[in-house]
């Protein structure tokens, strides 16, 4: 009795013999493998200069920078540059808040917060450039209350926000310059 054969039995060795050697070819590795090792142990964060007029917003960036490293990297974080393989440093030249929405009484209710700033990480031996961007621009919505005795309360926690998201993409794009 005559049994009919599937088409693709007879090229099941093939095919996977195509899938194998073109799945190496197609530009997908382990993250880590595409990494150079600079022999980075150590960071010292230290505080940005600040030309804006907010008050510690350099203190936040700084404080939000080191909690980023601590939890992406195995780097030990100091604020000392002498015990440090790398140093990172910055200026934060503006940060600017413009109302989006406005609530009663033509009061803002929701903000958006922007602020440019340049980064650098520099090996510390040699002051050669690891890292650079001197135009870093961020910009976050953020709600505040509506009353307006208790306005100047919700601007800590926008700046919280928005250090912490500086801080996740300036981390991010070092591990990925590497």
């Amino acid at each position: 009795m005559f049994e009919p054969r599937p088409v693709w039995r007879g090229y099941g060795c093939t095919l996977v013999g195509i899938l194998l050697a073109s799945s190496g070819a197609c530009g997908y590795r382990v993250a880590h493998k595409n990494r150079l090792d600079l022999g980075i142990a150590s960071v010292a964060i230290q505080p940005f200069e600040n030309n804006t007029t907010t008050y510690r917003v350099e203190q936040k960036l700084a404080q939000a920078l080191a909690q980023k490293f601590v939890e992406k990297t195995s780097w030990e974080i100091t604020v000392h540059p002498s015990q440090a393989d790398a140093v990172l440093s910055g200026v934060v030249s503006r940060l600017s808040v413009s109302p989006v929405t406005f609530g009663q009484g033509s009061f803002g209710s929701t903000f958006l917060v922007t602020m440019d700033a340049r980064v650098e990480l520099l090996e510390n031996s040699t002051g050669r450039v690891l890292f650079r961007n001197d135009r870093y621009i961020f910009r976050d919505q953020y709600q505040v209350n509506v009353d307006v005795e208790r306005f100047f309360t919700e601007e800590n926690p926008a700046l919280d926000r928005i250090a912490e998201d500086f801080a996740a993409s300036v981390v991010t794009s070092i591990l990925e310059a590497f």
